[in-house]
């Protein structure tokens, strides 16, 4: 069975095509061009600027399920989703002035010792717990306002937010709607662009690459990645279904980790899982049960279970989850995190079109 499954993956990936979108951003109200917009798929390195007729092209794109995003200043950021399957994509996307005045987004360049504590707070939970702050920082963080409700921490931004990774090589453009931080959870949504940055030296990129693969090995990529090649031993990956239900009680988290004669849990093969998406080339998750894993290629001072002494993550479906032909998660919402993978912050995160 692993050998067939892995077969008629390859042939799939193998025959995988690259496909374009090309189109036009125009002003809703007068239907003219409009130069300069931003256009790229939400979460990747594929962007580019509208020229002088408002005119994109992003090109080399695999198959799969994307958001794509065109925003510029005054005017409301337009989202839509396309899918790339057997042909190219043409696109019209008009754009709706922004009515907001300069006074409703005006940055006050003065900041409190209030705002000061706060802004350190979103750092850690944004960028993430171990986040190098020499080599990560948000280069314009003047445009994040704080409000403290109810024992939550809830930071908005008047304006995408620049983070510079001098650690993994990218310029990301992160248009922040909200992040919600309390005692035991964090959580924020927005839209991510990646920029490469030009390296300097050979032994820059050099270092970018290596700490790139560091990144991707036991996220959430590498596992779906894994899974897709039923592949999972190899990869340092061990996994169970949970019973459903058992990841919100306090019995999730008793006995062993490997006990093959729990309640907990039980195995499963990658080809239960892994189903073709009818009429597309896409794949997606069948099962509704919680997966928990650990990655046993690095070990952890403080394990959940002490037979496992490994990273360890609980994925939760939250509806259908559908997968790219190389592995990627079409849906960043359709998959809950909880435990280390869950904690993996900015800093830590690379794009969607990132091979190792």
């Amino acid at each position: 069975m692993k050998l067939l499954f892995c077969l008629l993956l390859s042939c799939t990936l193998l025959a995988q095509e690259k496909y374009r979108i090309s189109g036009n951003v125009r002003d809703a109200k007068t239907g003219m061009g409009i130069p300069g917009v931003n256009v790229y798929l939400e979460g990747s390195t594929f962007g580019a600027q509208a020229d002088s007729l408002g005119n994109f092209h992003l090109n080399r794109i695999p198959t799969g399920r994307y958001r794509i995003v065109a925003s510029f200043v005054g005017y409301k950021t337009k989202i839509q989703q396309v899918e790339l399957w057997k042909a190219s994509k043409a696109l019209n996307i008009s754009l709706e002035e922004d009515n907001q005045t300069l006074d409703e987004v005006r940055v006050s360049s003065s900041r409190d010792k209030t705002w000061e504590k706060h802004i350190r707070t979103f750092e850690k939970a944004f960028l993430g717990d171990s986040y190098n702050s020499k080599e990560v920082q948000i280069r314009n963080k003047e445009v994040v306002n704080f409000e403290e409700d109810d024992g939550r921490l809830i930071a908005k931004a008047t304006s995408p937010l620049i983070i510079e990774n001098q650690s993994l090589g990218y310029k990301i453009t992160y248009t922040l709607d909200r992040l919600e931080k309390t005692r035991d959870l964090t959580s924020f949504r927005g839209l991510a662009r990646f920029e490469l940055i030009r390296p300097w030296t050979l032994r820059q990129q050099k270092r970018w690459d290596e700490n790139r693969k560091e990144a991707y090995l036991g996220s959430l990529s590498h596992f779906l990645q894994a899974l897709m090649e039923n592949d999972l031993e190899s990869a340092g990956f061990n996994a169970y279904l949970l019973k459903p239900g058992i990841q919100n009680t306090s019995e999730g988290r008793r006995g062993f980790f490997f006990d093959i004669s729990t309640t907990r849990h039980f195995p499963f093969q990658s080809a239960e899982l892994i189903k073709p998406y009818p009429g597309s080339e896409l794949f997606y998750l069948d099962t509704q049960n919680a997966i928990e894993l650990v990655y046993n290629q690095r070990r952890v001072l403080r394990p959940v279970f002490p037979d496992a002494p490994y990273p360890y993550t609980i994925l939760i479906p939250k509806g259908l989850v559908l997968l790219s032909p190389s592995g990627n998660l079409m849906d960043p919402f359709s998959l809950e995190m909880r435990g280390d993978m869950g904690r993996i912050g900015m800093a830590e995160l690379l794009p969607l079109d990132y091979t190792p």
